[in-house]
């Protein structure tokens, strides 16, 4: 059984799948085609033709069942990727003002801070440039 894999597309456990896997297999979850270059241990999307195995012959659809020799599956979502995501996400909020930041109320600015000041505004400046 494929215990230690997920599928390539919805990161669901593939523990039902025989191995090895069949061009026929499909993820219960969401269909898609496990037997594919998407699933491989030697997909290299950053790579052209992303493949690292020189001698297979990839074909133009990543995510199409195929007759590889050299197919062999592999969990794409791994710590790493993990670790990564929760990064990002901690990135993204320290620089929008954190995950418990909530957006300002209406009722929390006065009309007059809204509009601003007239001489901020870009167009009296560029308008102020050509006054005498």
């Amino acid at each position: 059984m494929a215990e230690s894999i997920s599928c390539w597309n919805c990161f669901e456990p593939l523990a039902d799948v025989p191995l090895p896997i069949s061009r026929h297999a499909n993820c219960a979850s969401c269909f898609e085609v496990l037997h594919c270059c998407r699933m491989c241990r030697h997909y290299l999307p950053n790579k052209a033709p992303y493949c690292d195995e020189d001698r297979a012959e990839p074909p133009s659809v990543k995510e199409t069942a195929n007759f590889c020799e050299y197919f062999e599956p592999v969990n794409r979502l791994n710590t790493s990727d993990a670790e990564r995501s929760g990064k990002a996400k901690s990135a993204l909020d320290n620089l929008f003002g954190g995950a418990d930041h909530q957006p300002a109320s209406d009722s929390e600015f006065s009309i007059s801070e809204l509009e601003g000041d007239e001489t901020d505004d870009p167009l009296n400046k560029f308008n102020g440039l050509f006054d005498d």
